[in-house]
């Protein structure tokens, strides 16, 4: 498996023009999204910004397939930092590695859950035995939200497909709800419009449940979604997975402190190229939902930058 995602990162490296290599001291390989992610901008425009902030280190966006894959490079040492989730940290630590470092976390993927309004479904529990789809076959997304229904004890009539077939199966009756990953506060565009032939009551967690969900999945975050998502609906509460980047325990603490710090002075840049970020604090952000270790490193750059960082968020070397 490794040597195919080797080959794979191999073929798609992509060089953004950053600081010249002549000058750099420091070439840094950072694993991002494909390049037809919508995210794709954004990791440029980081990389961009941190080389161009700082001329000792200049970073390489490699597009390697995705979180997993990013996964795979950083445990080996073909990437030095890169995109990546809770849950793919919390897979590799299953599986025995413990090595990961958290830099920060950027922004929720938000895991909108609705039903339609026709179902009479108002409560997430009210799917068991009813036609529910978890999200897309083979997607992040998907194994987590089955992950949450395992915890609740749910079991819905699974329709296991793409999105798109999903949403045809609730256009004629056939499904009942579904979950659809958004980027901000609203429908995802593909609800949207299922919401204007097919109206859907979108579903909260109960607190009852968000304890369940956090006590089995400590490192799942949850997003107050405001009232009105749809016409008359009120606020309530979704899980979410974060999107961030981590190093590894084999990152010197100086190049994650640069790394942290350039990351930190750019922000304009990023949020020109994803913004969605445009008034978060991304520093205080990570501090606040960070679940796994911080990078010595980082930990370095944001008290410097004057914040207080959690003790439990202090990885092993600091202890």
């Amino acid at each position: 498996m490794f040597t195919r995602f080797r080959a794979v990162a191999t073929a798609v490296l992509l060089v953004a023009p950053l600081a010249s290599p002549a000058v750099a001291e420091t070439q840094l390989n950072m694993g991002g999204s494909t390049n037809t992610s919508s995210f794709y901008p954004y990791y440029s425009a980081l990389a961009n910004g941190i080389s161009a902030n700082d001329d000792t280190l200049n970073v390489t966006v490699v597009s390697a397939g995705g979180f997993a894959a990013n996964s795979v490079l950083l445990q080996e040492g073909d990437l030095d930092f890169g995109g990546i989730s809770p849950d793919i940290i919390a897979d590799a630590e299953e599986e025995g590695y413990d090595g990961f470092r958290v830099l920060w976390w950027t922004l929720p993927a938000i895991q909108n859950l609705m039903a339609t309004k026709a179902s009479g479904i108002t409560n997430v529990a009210e799917f068991d035995g009813e036609c529910f789809h978890p999200g897309t076959n083979g997607s992040s997304q998907q194994k987590n939200m089955m992950r949450i229904l395992k915890v609740l004890d749910i079991r819905p009539d699974l329709y296991m497909s793409d999105s798109g077939d999903a949403i045809d199966a609730i256009k004629n009756g056939r499904c009942d709800g579904l979950m659809m990953a958004t980027q901000a506060p609203r429908l995802d565009s593909a609800s949207a419009e299922l919401n204007l032939t097919r109206p859907l009551q979108p579903l909260g967690y109960t607190d009852d449940q968000i304890a369940e969900i956090r006590e089995a999945l400590p490192w799942m975050g949850f997003y107050e979604m405001p009232a009105g998502v749809v016409e008359g609906s009120e606020p309530y509460t979704v899980h979410a997975v974060w999107i961030g980047f981590t190093a590894t325990d084999r990152m010197d603490e100086d190049t994650a402190y640069r790394l942290v710090k350039g990351m930190l002075e750019s922000l304009p840049l990023q949020r020109s190229a994803l913004p969605a970020i445009a008034d978060v604090d991304i520093a205080q952000q990570t501090l606040d939902v960070a679940e796994q270790p911080l990078h010595a490193g980082a930990v370095r750059a944001y008290r410097e930058a004057g914040y207080t960082v959690p003790d439990r968020l202090l990885p092993p070397e600091m202890k």
